[in-house]
């Protein structure tokens, strides 16, 4: 990745028992969101469009339980702004609730438990990856930004 990247300090609980990250690689964007949600946040999964093809994150947490969202980009669309909430649920504190607005509409909020609230936007730059803890749900969410 080109440039200096930044990482913001993950939203979320330290239970989870696995770590990720996603790195979005140089040239290429992020087409497609998989949510699962619930109470909480189950598990989310990223995929960037490049020349060669697509490419996938991990899944950061389970695939069991919530109900199941797909966010599609356009061609023209990228994300500006990431908020949620951090919450307890299951005796955890964990992400309960994601939103995602992009420069043409917004998705969310998937996951319906109360919690802290947290937003970060950009207003020049791009989300280039994010990072999770994870194991039944997703414990903590944090990104990269590269100016």
């Amino acid at each position: 990745m080109a440039g200096r990247t930044v990482w913001i300090a993950p939203w979320g609980g330290k239970a989870g028992t696995k770590s990720g990250e996603f790195i979005i690689p140089d040239g290429a964007r992020l087409t497609k969101i998989d949510i699962r949600s619930g109470e909480a946040i189950d598990f989310i999964r990223f995929t960037y469009k490049d020349q060669s093809g697509t490419g996938h994150s991990e899944t950061f947490g389970s695939e069991a339980g919530g109900s199941f969202h797909t966010i599609t980009f356009n061609e023209n669309e990228y994300l500006i702004t990431i908020s949620g909430r951090v919450g307890s649920y299951a005796g955890i504190t964990l992400v309960t609730s994601l939103t995602f607005q992009t420069n043409l509409r917004t998705y969310g909020p998937y996951g319906t438990n109360p919690g802290t609230d947290f937003l970060l936007g950009v207003s020049s730059g791009k989300f280039s990856g994010f990072y999770a803890k994870y194991g039944d749900y997703l414990d903590s969410l944090g990104v990269i930004l590269q100016p």
